[in-house]
């Protein structure tokens, strides 16, 4: 099956200059956090939007919460944007967490942590931790206490919600989950730190994520010495899966980390965990930011939006 129209016009527009990588980084955000905007989904007034502040160790962190208003949630979920962890913020991830929270019926609380290369590994697993203790501890004033609570997030923002839902950060942060993640939620998530699969070279040019950006991130994301700590914290490398939640995952075709998004599928249920996967064979990298103009892409997000209505009524 051939990548959906619409994601295949967007991906031959972006390639028409030179790599946003290249560009000054201020830009490439700029460009990033306007992507959402212009080719998301329209926004929505199903749903409404909190802005709150949290404090994290000596800084304080900016969360937007979603929540639908014609339904009382059943699910709410702390989500990370994807971005390598040097681009994407609240604001290239708002029509997506729009969509979640009217689609699938959920609270949605959508994470701002630091970036690399200002603050690199593993400062936004301090931050997620931090913030996902704080919401577990202010459920109730946050009026989620009857839910059950999960992490989520795409790319790489998948990456840190795995980490820390499946616990596997104890070499490289302090402190514990004040309460264990009821689900993940991961999309076309960074599994995998070695970047060795062959689906980077198969898909590493002419998508919106290539291979060229890739190492961009993850040489922005992981400075001297911090490597090892990177690759034996990855997902791919936990080899302790007891404590890994029920996890629902996405997968695309056209996509550097298909393989290891696949692999990693393949990992959980081999240890019994229990596994959700969907895998979509004409969708690529950041297709949740691509909806607004193509009725086969909303489809598809219906698709994903469907996976946590299942879950929630399972």
């Amino acid at each position: 099956m051939r990548l959906i129209t619409g994601q295949r016009i967007l991906c031959i527009l972006g390639n028409l200059g030179p790599e946003l990588y290249r560009l000054p980084l201020s830009v490439f955000r700029r460009v990033y956090d306007n992507y959402d905007k212009s080719f998301g989904s329209a926004p929505r007034a199903d749903v409404g939007t909190k802005e709150l502040r949290v404090p994290v160790a000596q800084h304080w962190l900016p969360i937007r919460i979603y929540r639908p208003k014609a339904k009382q949630p059943t699910l709410s979920m702390v989500y990370f944007h994807g971005g390598g962890y040097v681009i994407g913020s609240l604001k290239s991830h708002h029509s997506f967490c729009s969509l979640l929270a009217a689609k699938a019926g959920i609270n949605v609380i959508a994470v701002d942590y630091r970036l690399s290369p200002e603050s690199p590994f593993p400062a936004p697993l301090e931050d997620g931790l931090g913030v996902w203790n704080w919401v577990v501890e202010h459920s109730a004033e946050l009026g989620i206490e009857e839910t059950k609570i999960g992490m989520g997030g795409d790319s790489a923002g998948g990456n840190l919600a795995a980490v820390l839902a499946m616990q596997s950060f104890s070499s490289v942060i302090s402190g514990v989950l004040s309460a264990p993640p009821a689900f993940q939620f991961l999309l076309y998530p960074w599994v995998d730190m070695g970047m060795g699969s062959e689906s980077i070279q198969r898909y590493g040019r002419g998508l919106l994520l290539t291979e060229q950006i890739m190492i961009f991130f993850r040489n922005s994301y992981l400075p001297n010495r911090t490597e090892e700590l990177a690759i034996n914290s990855s997902p791919m490398a936990c080899e302790d899966l007891n404590r890994t939640p029920d996890s629902l995952i996405v997968t695309v075709e056209y996509d550097v980390l298909r393989d290891e998004g696949l692999a990693f599928v393949e990992k959980l249920k081999r240890d019994n965990v229990n596994v959700i996967h969907q895998h979509l064979p004409d969708c690529t990298h950041g297709f949740i930011s691509m909806g607004r103009f193509s009725a086969a892409t909303q489809k598809r997000l219906d698709q994903v939006c469907d996976m946590l209505v299942d879950y929630a009524g399972s």
